[in-house]
């Protein structure tokens, strides 16, 4: 028997389809005509633009504080965030 090949495309899809589900992103992306630029809420929530970058692509979590900022700014709560962060493909 040979090798089998796996193929990575469906699980890259769904982990695609996924981050774009990030209530963060979603948030972001439905703010007004300006909307709100990773620079611009990284600036709101005190922290770097990376940082929300890898929050909204769900390599890393935001720590309590920021997760208490967050929810004050965007009323997106830890429980949702954790809801999000449980779907996350395998």
């Amino acid at each position: 028997m040979g090798k089998r090949r796996v193929r990575r495309g469906g699980s890259r899809n769904a982990l695609a389809a996924w981050q774009r589900q990030n209530p963060l992103l979603v948030w972001r992306l439905t703010q007004g005509p300006e909307g709100w630029n990773r620079s611009v809420l990284a600036r709101q929530l005190g922290v770097s633009p990376t940082a929300v970058a890898s929050w909204e692509k769900g390599e890393r979590r935001p720590v309590v504080d920021a997760l208490a900022k967050i929810q004050k700014l965007t009323k997106i709560t830890a429980v949702q965030w954790m809801e999000w962060l449980e779907r996350k493909p395998g």
